[in-house]
Parts: structure tokens; C-alpha cells; sequence
């Protein structure tokens, strides 16, 4: 769910590792747009399909606007599997081999998908999913985004 009025820039994104991490964000935010990141370079072992079923199932469940960014690291063979796999929103990070060229072509690329190549500008809220699963988690969620 992705209304196009949204400035994503400026919403909140929070690092998720699965189903239920995401589910909790959605929760929390209410219906307010939020931006769930995967951990950078997960696809390279959990694979991008991975990631669009959890967008799919995220996007069953959301009450609200969201955004399920795949982060690439600095890897754009990742961002042509993530393309392959229907994955909507790619991040990717300036790295060696991510020349003013490639970023070109991969741009070019997620578009004519029908995707958004994303730079992460703003940091991404990292949290400790393992240690902290409920009502701590829930709290220190409800702080970071600010929603009362």
C-alpha cells in the first residue's frame, strides 16, 4: 500500500528480520506511513522471493501506508534478483563498485520494472528483535516513532 503523496524520505524506517517483526511496526504505527528495511545484504542469503512474500503478507495485514525496502548493500547483483522476484523497493548504498554508471542502469532498470531504487538518507532504527520480542520492544517501538 503505497500512496504516492507520501514524502518516504521523511517516514520512519525501522530494520525487520521476519513475518512477525513487521507485523509488530505495522501494528504500532497505526495506519501511519512507515518504511520496514531489511537487514542489508539479507537477500544474498535468505533470497529475494523471501522478501516479496513478506511485503505480500505485510501488505494483507498493514492498516495503513508502508514501504518493504530490500536493502542490497552495495551488491548490484542482489538488486537484478530482487527485480526478478517482484521486489518494489531496492535500497542500495554507494559502495566500490557502485559507480555514477551503474547507478544509472540500475535505475534505469528498477523503473522499467515498475520498482523504486531507494538511498537510505535517513537512518534506519536498528533493533535487537531476538532479546527484546514483546511489550519492551513495543515500547522502545512506540518511542522511536513517536506515535502516542
Amino acid at each position: 500500500m503505497t500512496p504516492p503523496d507520501i514524502d518516504w524520505s521523511q517516514t520512519p524506517a525501522i530494520r525487520v528480520d521476519g513475518l512477525e517483526a513487521g507485523r509488530m511496526v505495522l501494528e504500532v504505527a497505526s495506519g501511519r506511513p512507515v518504511r520496514l528495511v531489511s537487514t542489508p545484504g539479507i537477500t544474498g542469503l535468505a533470497g529475494a522471493g523471501w522478501w516479496a512474500g513478506l511485503q505480500n503478507a505485510w501488505g494483507n495485514i498493514a492498516t495503513g501506508p508502508f514501504l518493504a525496502v530490500l536493502d542490497c548493500a552495495d551488491l548490484p547483483g542482489l538488486v537484478l534478483g530482487a527485480l526478478r522476484a517482484g521486489c518494489t523497493d531496492i535500497a542500495i548504498s554507494p559502495g566500490p563498485g557502485i559507480g555514477d554508471s551503474v547507478d544509472t542502469r540500475l535505475t534505469s532498470l528498477t523503473e522499467a520494472h515498475g520498482a523504486r531504487l531507494h538511498r537510505l538518507s535517513h537512518p534506519v532504527t536498528e533493533v535487537c528483535w531476538r532479546r527484546n520480542r514483546g511489550a519492551t520492544l513495543r515500547q522502545h517501538l512506540i518511542q522511536v516513532l513517536d506515535f502516542k
